[in-house]
């Protein structure tokens, strides 16, 4: 007979995750909210320090992605995962997600930080940002091709909340501001919404299919 490891309770098993990820998310937002905030300009501005923040939270979960791969043993207790020994037989496919979210994260970052606000040179914060996201894209598409059916159908059905979300939203908002009822939305605000949905995404179907809690942790 083979003993069974006891099943934490599910506070427990959230509670490094969850402690780690709002203690990196908190510092980072503060560190790059009191680095940005220029007194010659009056600040970057709502659509910039909210891109920039959404740019931080990518490049904190590739961080944290690319530590499991690096040690799966450290990543199987702030990862989503059922040990250190999946983590080691999806070496490949989370490193290069960890890649592709780290590119589009930083190309976020760099256009909110890019001229004439911010303090970034704007033709080098759109040639940057440009390499970076068709990077993220090129590593996407070579990431589907190690998907299983499973992982294939959870990216087709979060592109397809993440469209719907955004066609909302900024559907809505485009219509409002069409009418006059409000401001636009900048250029970087579809970027952002994009992102932001994307993650919404996942998160989303990803619980539908009872993957958000998994594993002993």
């Amino acid at each position: 007979m083979t003993a069974s490891h006891p099943q934490k309770s599910l506070p427990r098993r959230l509670a490094l995750p969850v402690i780690a990820g709002a203690a990196g998310g908190f510092l980072a937002s503060m560190a790059f909210l009191q680095l940005t905030d220029l007194p010659e300009t009056g600040g970057l501005g709502a659509s910039r320090e909210i891109g920039g923040l959404v740019g931080l939270v990518y490049v904190l979960c590739a961080l944290a992605v690319g530590l499991g791969t690096v040690s799966p043993k450290i990543g199987a207790r702030i990862l989503n995962v059922e040990n250190a020994d999946e983590l080691r037989e999806q070496r490949l496919l989370l490193g290069l997600s960890s890649v592709g979210m780290l590119a589009f994260g930083t190309a976020l970052v760099l256009l909110a930080l890019a001229a004439p606000i911010g303090p970034l040179d704007a033709a080098v914060a759109a040639g940057a940002s440009g390499l970076l996201i068709v990077c993220a894209i090129v590593i996407g598409l070579r990431s589907l091709r190690l998907n299983d059916e499973m992982q294939r159908a959870l990216s087709r059905d979060a592109s397809a909340t993440a469209f719907n979300l955004l066609f909302l939203i900024g559907g809505c908002w485009s219509i409002l501001a069409h009418t006059g009822f409000a401001d636009a939305p900048a250029p970087l605000d579809w970027l952002t919404m994009f992102a932001v949905f994307m993650l919404a995404g996942a998160f989303w179907q990803g619980a539908r299919r009872g993957l958000m809690l998994r594993g002993p942790n």
